[in-house]
């Protein structure tokens, strides 16, 4: 295949969605909560902000036991950032063989869960996954080593807020590897937000990112979504 055809091709949205690009994958951040308040929070299974680990840390996974023998894939970064995972079946409380630094994903691989699954550690919930959703559903994501994130899209969503006269604002929160934290892109809506990038956006390794929201006043069911390309960092010239 000619250098300017490959070219291309590596560039093809479906292509790259189809799984047919080395180093490239589509990496979306979805979720929502029923009662995102006045404080700024990622859109996640808790209405509270979101604690990171300090270390790697063995996790507990806490179900029902009406939901033994489910299984479910845990998908995050070790304490140097790599990519790890690992499949858990559910028995009303059951432990990893790895330890988390970061935790990106909570998907069910086998059978359906009709009750909340929670991966936590000394009582401080790291993912979780509401009964019957099948994957966690959280603004939340951190970049692997070798990696970087590319952000296409980002859209939010709140029907009662103009019905309610209250204004929904969001932000872009990043925090660095070397602890530098920046709050960007702060913006306020009524129902849609819709932010369409001329060019990417990106996020380098090791960066932690939440799409942060919160209301005017009362509770509010918010939703937010974005779309990127998670790509393999490569010395220019490398296939």
């Amino acid at each position: 295949m000619p250098t300017w055809t490959r070219h291309l091709y590596e560039h093809n949205p479906l292509a790259i969605a189809k799984g047919e690009v080395n180093g490239y994958s589509v990496r979306n951040l979805f979720g929502y909560n029923s009662a995102i308040g006045t404080t700024y929070m990622p859109a996640w299974e808790n209405a509270t902000a979101y604690t990171y680990p300090t270390s790697a840390l063995t996790m507990t996974v806490t179900s029902n036991v009406a939901d033994n023998g489910v299984v479910i894939l845990i998908a995050g970064l070790d304490a140097n950032y790599n990519q790890i995972s690992e499949l858990v079946t559910l028995a009303g409380t059951a432990t990893t063989t790895k330890q988390y630094f970061r935790i990106n994903d909570v998907v069910t691989v086998s059978g359906n869960a009709l009750n909340n699954i929670t991966v936590s550690n000394g009582g401080v919930t790291y993912a979780k996954v509401r009964g019957g959703d099948g994957k966690n559903q959280a603004s939340i994501y951190t970049v692997p080593a070798g990696y970087s994130f590319y952000l296409f899209r980002i859209d939010a969503f709140c029907a009662t807020a103009a019905q309610n006269n209250r204004q929904i604002y969001f932000r872009n929160f990043v925090s660095l590897s070397n602890g530098v934290k920046l709050r960007v892109a702060e913006t306020s809506f009524l129902e849609i937000m819709n932010i369409q990038r001329q060019l990417p956006f990106r996020y380098d390794e090791k960066t932690d990112i939440q799409f942060q929201l919160r209301g005017s006043a009362g509770e509010q069911f918010i939703s937010v979504f974005g779309e990127g390309t998670l790509v393999k960092n490569t010395l220019r010239g490398e296939p």
